[in-house]
């Protein structure tokens, strides 16, 4: 669609700035949400640097694990041309990646200021799908994770993309996941704006993203997201995720707020 833009004379990738907008608005978010969970806004703005941190490594490391086979196939070209690996190797991220990268760095943070990890779950968790509706917009003007191709209602043709296949009518499934992802922040939201027992509001997230991802994957036409057994690398990580969200939602955290917790 639109890949780049042009500001003071400076061209600016849409997917990235798409990223760094919803980035902004998901910590803001996070801090304006704060005191329902007593957690400092400092450490909000810090342990999400540390969640940053470890999204980048976490999306670019998965993106890599899934193209691991086609980089074995085209090993005689890659070595040829070093320049096409690195192309790659940088063309690309993985949003389950990134969100197990996240977690972790949150993970490291809670631990080393003893902050209760789940209790900074809980509370990052509705600005998650409100960073990711921002982040498949980027995906939309930049043409990757596109859809399969489809020539009815409200399709797309990419002219200009370096990722989608131009000139062909596709779905716009990239703005399909943006819509389901703020849907998910709205809900969330709602459901959270008093505190819930801990875990639940995490819990409900990935039960919630894990079902919407595995069915969205059906209508995705690029094949750079890994296939095994005729499913996706991310629709293995939903299906793990199913019972992981469940188990967050049920399990009884001890916390020093749980009496207060509903």
């Amino acid at each position: 669609m639109l890949p780049t833009i042009v500001v003071l004379g400076r061209e600016i990738s849409l997917y990235g700035l798409m990223g760094v907008i919803g980035i902004f608005f998901g910590v803001l978010a996070a801090i304006y949400r704060r005191k329902i969970y007593h957690i400092n806004k400092e450490d909000v703005i810090f342990s999400s640097c540390y969640a940053g941190i470890g999204l980048l490594l976490g999306a670019k490391l998965l993106f890599i694990i899934t193209i691991i086979p086609d980089l074995i196939k085209n090993r005689d070209l890659l070595i040829a041309n070093p320049k096409l690996l690195l192309h790659i190797l940088f063309g690309g991220l993985v949003f389950y990646g990134g969100l197990i990268g996240a977690f972790l760095g949150f993970y490291i943070y809670s631990r080393q200021y003893k902050i209760n990890f789940i209790t900074l779950l809980d509370l990052i968790a509705p600005s998650i799908p409100l960073i990711h509706g921002f982040g498949r917009i980027g995906c939309f003007t930049a043409g990757c994770c596109y859809g399969i191709e489809y020539d009815g209602i409200f399709h797309v043709i990419f002219e200009r993309s370096q990722a989608a296949p131009n000139g062909v009518a596709l779905l716009p499934v990239q703005l399909i996941s943006s819509g389901i992802n703020f849907l998910g922040c709205i809900a969330l939201f709602i459901y959270a704006r008093k505190k819930r027992k801990s875990g639940r509001v995490i819990g409900i997230y990935l039960i919630f993203y894990s079902i919407a991802r595995f069915m969205i994957e059906f209508f995705r036409g690029d094949v750079a997201r890994g296939i095994f057994y005729g499913v996706s690398t991310s629709q293995w990580i939903s299906l793990l995720l199913i019972p992981i969200g469940f188990w967050f939602y049920t399990k009884k955290f001890s916390t020093v707020e749980e009496e207060t917790m509903n």
